[in-house]
């Protein structure tokens, strides 16, 4: 019994630290005060293990009999308060005001000192001596952890998550259990048959410790609900944002063509050019981030794509583009080249891939190409876009797929392109390969799975 006395108070000690954690790390005040009651709890078990084996058949006002029962109840009434306490702050997010907080410690003194005396009195015989040891601390303990858990099932039956169910059952349960040992205490006291139960202990090591992992499946998962509620709200300020912005730099845009055809003066041309050039690069950001904020909000749609309808839309939004007629596009069309997918994910993925073949391309060289090539290969699209361009270095290689990354500072791009197709190939449940060389060219390789 005194060796489950030790790892109850162990496995207090033990849950104080993980709930003053999770305390620290959330701001939760509740916490802090349930980790409070597990230090106290812990300090009352071991106090209750001396008991059992340092007093045991002592007289009831041996000196040291009557301080340990005094600190073991005094731990006992403040472990429930503190208990109760966390209760009260998780329900309406509100400490307790420091008047009353003193005012509860103070009447759980005065209590514990009236229960330590009755302990003592040569009126009080051994059965009323162990009911004020052990089973006025069961009935408290019960009732608490009860009211505990109930209150905070009320409190957050509408939510999901396996940690708040975990936590308030292992609540429950453990103050069901400690009504049955002050049951047991009651059946010893009026004399009934009653078999002191085997796995005392045991079951209320497996309840601590499953409110330890409760608590944490908990804070996790709320942690995650909240990350995930201000990447909603992120996402969807970005979205509005970068969507209010694209008029005003259309309007802009527009000025500078009509001043441009009013102007004569070359250097106010040059002027209005330049002015125009970094509108145009403030517009792809702007179109990159509402890409990318699009591509991560969109609803994946599959259905059947002809690749080859799907690389003549590329082409078309491309023709305008830079040199864009100045490079050759090796293509083997064919009726059999279809897949089941998004199509604005993969036209997504296509196009940036496309767009920055293009756009660091070598078109001094004899033959620019772009080649693309689609096949079908154990039960997955290959899809491989080669070109014969500037290339990738290969320290950076590694890295394309990060956002705002540029492989070279001769770049004039956003960063944001390549980061773009890596998270819609994710949608996708795709990946994306790449074997490049400077001066030799690029070879993206882009595997889906084929959904018959």
């Amino acid at each position: 019994m005194v060796a489950i006395y030790i790892a109850q108070s162990v496995l207090g000690i033990a849950l104080f630290f993980i709930f003053r954690h999770f305390s620290r790390v959330y701001r939760r005040n509740f916490l802090y005060s349930w980790a409070l009651s597990w230090l106290l709890f812990a300090a009352s078990v071991c106090l209750l293990a001396f008991i059992t084996f340092q007093l045991d058949g002592k007289p009831s006002n041996y000196l040291p009999s009557l301080f340990a029962t005094f600190g073991h109840l005094t731990f006992t009434y403040l472990q429930v308060f503190l208990l109760l306490t966390g209760v009260y702050e998780f329900i309406t997010g509100v400490k307790l005001r420091a008047n009353f907080y003193r005012g509860c410690i103070a009447l759980i003194l005065v209590l514990a000192t009236l229960s330590t005396i009755l302990f003592s009195t040569e009126l009080t015989n051994s059965n009323e001596r162990y009911f004020l040891r052990i089973g006025l601390r069961n009935l408290i303990v019960a009732l608490s952890f009860v009211i505990a858990g109930i209150t905070i099932a009320i409190k957050v039956y509408r939510q999901s998550g396996v940690g708040y169910k975990i936590l308030i059952a292992s609540l429950i349960l453990y103050g069901i259990s400690q009504a049955y040992y002050f049951w047991v205490v009651i059946a010893y006291i009026v004399q009934w048959k009653v078999e002191f139960p085997s796995f005392f202990g045991i079951t209320d090591l497996l309840l601590m410790a499953s409110m330890g992992m409760g608590l944490i499946i908990w804070m996790l998962e709320d942690e995650r609900e909240r990350l995930n509620k201000t990447n909603r709200e992120l996402d969807s300020f970005l979205y509005s944002t970068s969507h209010d912005l694209r008029a005003p730099i259309a309007s802009i845009l527009g000025l500078a063509n009509l001043a441009r055809l009013e102007m004569t003066e070359k250097k106010g041309l040059e002027l209005v050019g330049m002015m125009e050039e970094r509108v145009k690069k403030l517009d792809d950001v702007i179109s990159d981030i509402l890409n990318l904020s699009k591509s991560k909000n969109a609803t994946v749609k599959m259905e059947m794509i002809s690749f080859d309808q799907l690389i003549d839309d590329v082409v078309a939004d491309l023709k305008f583009a830079k040199n864009a007629h100045s490079i050759r596009l090796i293509y083997d069309r064919s009726p059999q080249n279809t897949i089941v997918s998004d199509v604005g994910l993969l036209k997504t993925v296509i196009g940036n891939l496309f767009s920055n073949s293009v756009k660091y391309h070598r078109i001094t060289q004899q033959d620019p190409f772009i080649k693309v090539l689609f096949r079908i290969q154990n039960k997955s699209v290959i899809i491989e876009l080669e070109d014969n361009g500037q290339g990738i270095r290969a320290e950076s290689v590694s890295r394309i797929f990060d956002m705002f990354y540029r492989a070279s500072t001769e770049s004039n791009g956003t960063g944001l392109g390549l980061y773009i197709v890596k998270e819609a190939l994710n949608k996708l449940n795709g990946r994306i390969e790449v074997r490049s060389k400077v001066n030799v060219g690029t070879t993206f390789v882009i595997t889906l799975p084929q959904i018959n």
